[in-house]
């Protein structure tokens, strides 16, 4: 009796010991806010578009103007949605939430990088999340608009 409880003490300490698997899909992206690691990217999109036409140009007809498009679209689990959580509450709260620094990469499965992007004056844009039926992860995507973009570093192959 002794040995089965202590060989279910010990299963009982490893278990607890060893890390929680995790979403396959992370690998392959790094992001960090303001320099902290957020986990729970499974996928991203930049986007930038230049505009040709000038600020007075008299086609806006009065509308909300912006030169060129920036935007940095993420999708992240419920691992990243908790550790952006107070960011993208703020954007709701307040007509001016706080803007931040981004970096994000693209590696390879060999965890060698493929690319990294950094991005300034980041706030958050639009949100969104749809699940149904039985679900075992949330996948969410949230939209950032940025100031700037840089390609800081990009792979030769």
């Amino acid at each position: 009796m002794k040995k089965i409880l202590t060989a279910c003490l010990f299963a009982a300490a490893v278990a607890s010991a060893a890390p929680l698997p995790t979403d396959p899909r992370e690998r392959n992206f790094k992001l960090m806010v303001d320099g902290a690691e957020v986990a729970g990217v499974v996928g991203y999109r930049i986007e930038f578009a230049r505009n040709p036409m000038s600020k007075d140009d008299q086609r806006r007809l009065g509308v909300a103007y912006s030169p060129d498009q920036r935007r940095l679209l993420i999708t992240v689990t419920q691992k990243g949605l908790n550790q952006l959580q107070d960011w993208l509450n703020s954007a709701t709260d307040t007509s001016t939430p706080a803007s931040k620094t981004i970096s994000i990469q693209a590696k390879n499965n060999q965890d060698q990088l493929l690319a990294r992007w950094d991005l300034s004056g980041v706030v958050p844009s639009t949100f969104s999340s749809s699940a149904a039926g039985t679900i075992d992860e949330v996948d969410s995507t949230v939209e950032f608009l940025f100031d700037r973009l840089r390609l800081v570093e990009a792979s030769a192959k």
